[in-house]
């Protein structure tokens, strides 16, 4: 049987390579595509948890309603507001840093963590001046807890530690500023308090809007340049799983009154861009694979049509329907494995030509860096299983219908 199944394929090479290259091609599209896409969503997970840490203590906002000012004014009193009350209370630190601190060192979950203090200031060299938000670093601990190291294009971001007037910006604020490393610029803050800072060194992140407002120093050299001794706005954590980070920020929020959010709960808006790339990505697939299919259909009727005479003979001969079927079947199920293995291997040098690809965007001063290719295992075997069995399920009905064809009909020409 799987002779007379060669024999036909090999019997007809432009259709059986036609209908291998539109499989090959399929498999091939798909692993590619996948990768690319996959490995994308990589880099962005990736940088949304290396950058920010996969938990964020934060200062916890209260929103102001009716509710939540019932009592404040008039005891057991029935009140009717002319305007409902509204806003909200805004907290520039954290209620009890402390007591973080005790509850992350006891907890079995947590790698390390890095407390930040941030500011609204301004930045002045001259006649030059920029709005930015300057974050207060102990930078050893947010090295454990971030890839802020990997930014770094000049200095040592430990040296913040030598000394209370020493400052980080980025490449692009820098220029705007007309300065450069080892230049002394103004800080300056709302309420009038300014302070001289030396530039120690330079990052670039790759993110425009980043790399012209923010600015990194020591806590200590924020907390004394913004008069806010004591205070910490943030708690960077690090945890052994970062795919757990919800559930245990979901955990912490009931032990204290701040706020804590996970990396996917601050990200919220990108992972819902992943989830609607990833149902673009399925839905060209199964139109791809939907398409190959039909060619596999069509080229095996077709041949159902011209091997009528031999189904014939092979009727005559003792094959009953049940073989009949299965010879076709197996026909459509040799194209979609060896289509499949050889569209594997294609996907597969493809993805290899893309990650030598470079594109801007990356950090550092060049800002260039190579593509992100996905190498899941999982991609190479959907693909397999996609291909092969679209093939199999194509070749089923010409397959159904050589089986019902008869001797008789067939010679008699009735069909």
């Amino acid at each position: 049987m799987w002779f007379v199944a060669l024999k036909h394929l090999f019997s007809r090479k432009s259709q059986t390579l036609l209908t291998l290259l539109a499989i090959v091609l399929g498999a091939c599209g798909y692993v590619v595509f996948s990768g690319i896409q996959l490995g994308f969503q990589k880099h962005m997970i990736g940088m949304l948890i290396e950058r920010s840490g996969h938990i964020s203590i934060l200062p916890r906002n209260d929103f102001i309603t009716a509710g939540s000012i019932t009592g404040m004014f008039f005891q057991d009193a029935e009140l009717r507001w002319l305007n409902i009350p509204s806003g909200r209370r805004s907290h520039d630190k954290l209620s009890s840093a402390g007591q973080w601190y005790t509850i992350l060192r006891n907890s079995d979950d947590v790698i390390a963590f890095a407390p930040q203090i941030s500011k609204d200031i301004i930045l002045s060299n001259g006649s030059f001046t920029q709005n930015v938000g300057i974050v207060g670093i102990d930078p050893e601990k947010q090295m454990s807890v971030t890839n802020i190291g990997n930014d770094v294009t000049s200095g040592n971001l430990r040296e913040l530690n030598n000394g209370n007037s020493l400052i980080f910006i980025g490449e692009r604020l820098m220029k705007f500023l007309g300065a450069r490393v080892n230049d002394t610029i103004q800080v300056s803050t709302s309420k009038g308090i300014v302070t001289p800072m030396k530039i120690i060194g330079t990052f670039n992140t790759g993110n425009r809007r980043s790399d012209e407002r923010t600015a990194y120093a020591s806590i200590s050299t924020v907390q004394r340049a913004t008069n806010s001794i004591g205070e910490i706005s943030t708690i960077v954590v690090k945890v052994n799983d970062y795919k757990k980070a919800a559930e245990i920020a979901t955990e912490w929020n009931r032990r204290n009154s701040d706020l804590v959010e996970s990396w996917d709960q601050l990200s919220a808006d990108h992972l819902s861009m992943m989830g609607t790339q990833d149902m673009v990505r399925n839905v060209t697939t199964i139109a791809f694979i939907v398409i190959v299919a039909f060619g596999i259909y069509n080229i095996l009727n077709m041949v159902v049509t011209h091997k009528m005479r031999d189904i014939a003979i092979l009727r005559s001969m003792g094959f009953n329907q049940r073989e009949i079927v299965f010879l076709f079947l197996v026909q459509g199920i040799i194209l979609g494995v060896m289509g499949g293995i050889v569209g594997l291997l294609s996907g597969f040098l493809g993805c290899m030509y893309v990650e030598t690809i470079q594109i801007s965007g990356g950090p550092g001063s060049v800002g260039i860096r190579n593509m992100m290719v996905s190498w899941d295992i999982m991609i190479y075997v959907k693909a397999f299983l996609l291909v092969s069995g679209a093939s199999a399920i194509a070749s089923y009905f010409p397959a159904r219908t050589a089986g019902k064809l008869s001797p008789i009909e067939i010679i008699r020409g009735t069909i």
